[in-house]
Order: structure tokens, then C-alpha cells, then sequence
């Protein structure tokens, strides 16, 4: 059972949090041996609010939903660190259950703990570690799910633990890679934006007015600027209407089947974009689809994992089309290269590792070296994207200071 409690340190200080405990008593004591005095705890599925405490305030709710979801989002970089936990317990020749209690106590983020502490009662009840793990599927892929039960099966569950550890780690970093390679040029576009913005606000309307009260005709830049400045001021609600709904109306685009052929069209591709696009899609494939191989994962259940894992509707019909030819007696290689999304050096490289029986190292191999051509790659384009944004927002606020100073350099001239 899990249960929420707040309790007081010995320093003073309030903390609150969850605890697995069989029983309140035993929750209690344990607490207790923690060197915590409780001030409240209640079994999770009975905790209510009443009275003036039970009048539910917005912002509380608001704040913990995003709390909740941001912790939700972050639950996702802690299976690497729970798979490598668990492996080496259970290496060390713990059982299953005590080493997954001891983890709990370790676990900081609150939402996945709960996670943890279910998938632990229902291994309690009699299930599974795969079972208990499927229950949660927002949080643990396919892929680790199916894993962890052929580790079962084949009585090597430290062992697939240990590889589901070093899979979590290296997409966690190649994830972080990516991100953080967008974080520059995003920053630089919104601080852009803010100048502009700010200008055309604050600035360009005090000059208008300044300008108006001299009477002169003005340049046909400055006019220009001046109108987009005065329907900014004026029309800034239509604006704001006019974003909400194209943010709406494009996410519910995206979630159609239309709207995410498309949209998976364009990042194929899109300039700059599209060949680290195709080299991460093609990095995903290969390493991912080794790693089932190696776990001993069936070849056709390996292609529906993969597949699901692509997330790119176009790559994931080549898949799914290559699978079926596998199904039909065609070797990998052989499948692969009717659909054409790989290049086709790789397909060179599958066939001679079909041809040896090490195609599932071999797609590890090719996986490698994808990851240091996308560290490459990622470099590439950071440097190539930097200048580019520099440019458009000099010429942007150039644009926009020549149009205020080509009046005064005209009535510099006229007073000469």
C-alpha cells in the first residue's frame, strides 16, 4: 500500500512525500526509525479534502497538474538509472522484490516512485516484472517491456537490464545532444523577436507621432514600418486570437493521419533539417533493431517494435512493407533494400552480416557509427545555423532603424 504523509525533521523543517509500507503501523514505524515526527499520513486512495481545507484552490490544482506532468516528462531519464540499479542487485544475487524496495527508497521524483511502488505491489500479487511494467506504458516502451520478458524467459533478466541501461543512457544523451544544439539558435530567434517587438511597441510609435506633428511626406520604408507598428498597437488582441487559433488548428492538423503524412513529408525534407533528421531515424533503426536481435527478440517482433518506435509515418510504411517480405522467406538485406530508405552501403554492410550470422553486431556497428556522424552533424549545423539567424536579425532591425533615420537625414537636408 502506498501512503502520503507530513512529517516534521529533526531540524524543524516540513516534508511531504509518499511511503510503501504493508500496513499504516508498519508505515509509521518506519518513519519513526527516519527520525521523522508525523503530523499527518493517510492510505493515497482515501486522501480527500473537506471543510474549508476541502474547497479545491485553482491555482493548487493548476500547480500540481504541471508539476505533475513536468515530473511525468522527467520519469523517462530515470529508467536508465532504475535498469542499472536493478541489474546490479540482482547480479549481486538479491531477489527481485527486495531489490526493487530498496530502489524505492532512492527514487526522488515522486511520480515515477508510485510507478515503482505499483509495479512492485503487483509483482507482489504474482505477476510478472514484464506484466507490472505493460500496466505503464506511458512510461516503459515496447521495447524495454518486451525485453525485460525475454530476459525472463531465457533466465537472463540482470542481463537485459544491464543492455535496456546502456540503451536508456544512450538516447537519453543523444537526446540532450540534440536539444541542446537547439537551444542557441531558439534562444536567438525569441531574443529577435523581443527587440523587434519591443521596438515596433515603444519606439516606432512615439517617432510616428513625432513625424506626424512635422507634417512631412515620408519615405515609403518608414510608411511601411509605421503601418505595421500602428496595426500592432491597435489590432495586438486580433494578432493574439489569430496565434491561439493557428496553434490549435495546426496541432489538431498534426494529429490527423493527413496532417502527420505531411508533416513527416517536410522533415524529410526540409533544408539543413532533413539530414540529421534522416541520419537520427536511420541511427534509431539500426541500433534499436540490433539491440532486439542481440536479446534474442524475434526478427519480425523486432521490425514491429522498431517500427512503432520510428515514429515517422512515411519510414514506418518501408518497415512494415520490409518486415512482411522478411515474414515471406527474404533476407533483412534483401527487404531493406526494395524500400530504399537506407543507404545503400548499409544495406552492403546487413547483407555481410546476414551472410556471417552476426547481423544483429553488425546493425549495433552501424548504429555507432551513426551516433559520432550525428555528433558531427549536430556540430555542422549549429555553426551553419548561428550566422544565418545573426544575418536575418541584423537585417531585420537594420531594416527598421534606416526606415526612422531616412527622415531625419531628409530634414537635414532641407534645413541645409
Amino acid at each position: 500500500m502506498v501512503f502520503e504523509y507530513i512529517a516534521l525533521t529533526t531540524q524543524g523543517s516540513t516534508i511531504a512525500d509518499i511511503i510503501d509500507a504493508p500496513s499504516e503501523v508498519v508505515a509509521r514505524q518506519r518513519l519513526r526509525n527516519n527520525g521523522l515526527y508525523i503530523v499527518k499520513i493517510l492510505k493515497q486512495d482515501t486522501v480527500t479534502v473537506h471543510g474549508t481545507e476541502g474547497k479545491i484552490n485553482i491555482i493548487n490544482t493548476i500547480f500540481d497538474k504541471i508539476s505533475h506532468h513536468i515530473n511525468l516528462r522527467l520519469s523517462t531519464k530515470e529508467i536508465s538509472t532504475f535498469s542499472r540499479q536493478l541489474s546490479t542487485m540482482l547480479k549481486a544475487g538479491m531477489p527481485l522484490l527486495v531489490s526493487i524496495s530498496t530502489i524505492i527508497d532512492q527514487i526522488e521524483n515522486p511520480v515515477f516512485k508510485k510507478i515503482i511502488i505499483d509495479v512492485k505491489t503487483k509483482v507482489e500479487e504474482g505477476s510478472s516484472l514484464s506484466n507490472a511494467l505493460d500496466l505503464h506504458k506511458n512510461i516503459f516502451s515496447e521495447m524495454y517491456i518486451n525485453m525485460i520478458r525475454v530476459g525472463e524467459s531465457l533466465g537472463s533478466l540482470d542481463s537485459a537490464l544491464e543492455r535496456l541501461a546502456d540503451l536508456e543512457e544512450k538516447r537519453n544523451l543523444l537526446k540532450s545532444k540534440v536539444q541542446s544544439a537547439l537551444w542557441y539558435p531558439a534562444f536567438m530567434i525569441l531574443f529577435a523577436f523581443g527587440v523587434v517587438t519591443f521596438l515596433m511597441i515603444s519606439i516606432i510609435p512615439s517617432l510616428g507621432r513625432m513625424f506626424a506633428e512635422l507634417g512631412k511626406d515620408l519615405p515609403l520604408p518608414t510608411t511601411i514600418v509605421m503601418g505595421i507598428s500602428n496595426f500592432i498597437v491597435s489590432f495586438w488582441y486580433v494578432i493574439l486570437i489569430v496565434i491561439i487559433f493557428a496553434i490549435y488548428y495546426f496541432n489538431r492538423y498534426k494529429n490527423t493521419e493527413e496532417g502527420r503524412r505531411k508533416l513527416d513529408e517536410l522533415k524529410l525534407k526540409l533544408p539543413l533539417v532533413s539530414s540529421l533528421y534522416k541520419k537520427l531515424l536511420i541511427h534509431r533503426f539500426t541500433y534499436n533493431l540490433g539491440v532486439l536481435l542481440t536479446n534474442k527478440v524475434d526478427v519480425i517482433k523486432s521490425f514491429d517494435i522498431v517500427q512503432r518506435i520510428i515514429r515517422n509515418v512515411l519510414i514506418q510504411e518501408n518497415i512494415a512493407r520490409a518486415a512482411k517480405l522478411v515474414q515471406e522467406g527474404s533476407s533483412i538485406a534483401n527487404a531493406l533494400s526494395r524500400e530504399r530508405f537506407l543507404p545503400q552501403y548499409i544495406i552492403g554492410m546487413i547483407a555481410a552480416g546476414e551472410s556471417s550470422d552476426t547481423v544483429d553486431e553488425m546493425l549495433l556497428n552501424i548504429g555507432k557509427i551513426y551516433e559520432n556522424d550525428i555528433d558531427l552533424s549536430i556540430n555542422s549545423m549549429t555553426s551553419l545555423i548561428e550566422p544565418i539567424i545573426i544575418v536575418c536579425m541584423g537585417f531585420v532591425i537594420g531594416l527598421i532603424v534606416i526606415s526612422v533615420l531616412l527622415p531625419i537625414f531628409e530634414m537635414n537636408l532641407i534645413v541645409k
